[in-house]
């Protein structure tokens, strides 16, 4: 179990009464917690006693992230510090808000091809059988996992905080809580993946009550082994990852993420589907806040979707009419 974090700084018992707040908005206050553990520290470091935050105090906050920390990982601080500060300054402090970082629009991610991905679930059910009896279940697991993140292009967090309440087995469909934007879903499955999912329910492995997935201590998997396991059926196939600066993305799990989405669109697109039914559907399903969302993962895969990319710019320009002047 995890130690709670404790507050030391000049600002502790506004950061807790926060954190209460947030709570009782439906908001994984815990979750947010560790964010203001670095702001909390700092202060505390350079001995800040006032209750206003100015400029300078934030931006030398922010100086002191860990400089691995890239563009958009830096906007998650800042975008739930930029809610504290409104909070302050609703209770009289003055509470300086700065600008989101410009991101990093380079990554480009890798989309899997269909033949790759069947590669990746053989390579996964090899794992199992080839495993030591003991590391069955575990390697069993991932298998059944990687499953899902294709079929579905679930975020991999999705899955491994599946609890076992919220999959309903009878009617094959997954019911994703507190998500990336505190965003609940229902995710319905093909049937043959709700078989694969009632087979592994129905087996005699032991399994921890609470979730889904889990190596048996009462704790659900680590997203680390699910990457570890992820490299292995890379190693296995013969996909090898480039040699990029040290903290730059690379291919990983979450392709299978990107992969799902180009797959769907492309096959909208292909059944001549109308985009302007489907799309909002597909970001619905995949847990987008908006359209924009489902499009960004597209316009970062320009090489391998551009027929798609095109189809997205028709939409888009349909979205709202032309004005004249």
């Amino acid at each position: 179990m995890k130690a709670v974090v404790i507050f030391e700084s000049c600002l502790k018992k506004q950061m807790d009464n926060y954190l209460k707040l947030r709570e009782s908005q439906g908001h994984h206050a815990e979750k947010e917690r560790h964010i203001f553990v670095s702001l909390d520290t700092y202060l505390y470091n350079t001995k800040y006693k006032s209750h206003e935050l100015t400029s300078d105090v934030i931006d030398g906050w922010l100086s002191s992230l860990p400089k691995k920390l890239n563009s958009n990982t830096k906007n998650i601080y800042i975008v739930h510090y930029m809610q504290f500060a409104k909070y302050l300054l609703s209770l009289g402090y003055m509470a300086f808000i700065p600008e989101k970082l410009i991101t990093d629009k380079t990554y480009a991610p890798y989309i899997f091809h269909n033949n790759e991905l069947i590669a990746l679930v053989k390579a996964a059910d090899d794992m199992f059988t080839l495993a030591p009896e003991k590391y069955h279940y575990n390697t069993a697991c991932f298998a059944i996992i990687l499953r899902m993140l294709i079929g579905c292009g679930f975020r991999i967090n999705e899955i491994l905080l599946l609890k076992t309440e919220d999959v309903d087995l009878e009617c094959g469909i997954v019911h994703v809580r507190n998500a990336k934007g505190n965003r609940d879903r229902l995710v319905p499955m093909h049937e043959s993946l709700t078989g694969v999912l009632r087979l592994y329910a129905g087996s005699c492995i032991p399994k921890a009550e609470r979730w889904f997935f889990s190596p048996g201590n009462s704790k659900p998997f680590s997203y680390s082994w699910a990457r570890e396991n992820f490299n292995k059926c890379l190693g296995y196939i013969g996909i090898e990852k480039p040699n990029l600066p040290a903290h730059s993305r690379n291919i990983c799990i979450h392709c299978c993420r990107h992969s799902y989405a180009v797959e769907a669109l492309r096959k909208m697109d292909i059944k001549g589907s109308d985009l302007y039914c489907e799309i909002p559907i597909l970001s619905t399903y995949m847990g987008h806040e908006n359209i924009y969302g489902t499009e960004h993962y597209l316009h970062m895969t320009t090489e391998n979707s551009s027929d798609i990319l095109s189809k997205m710019e028709e939409f888009n320009r349909g979205l709202f009419p032309e004005v004249s002047e």
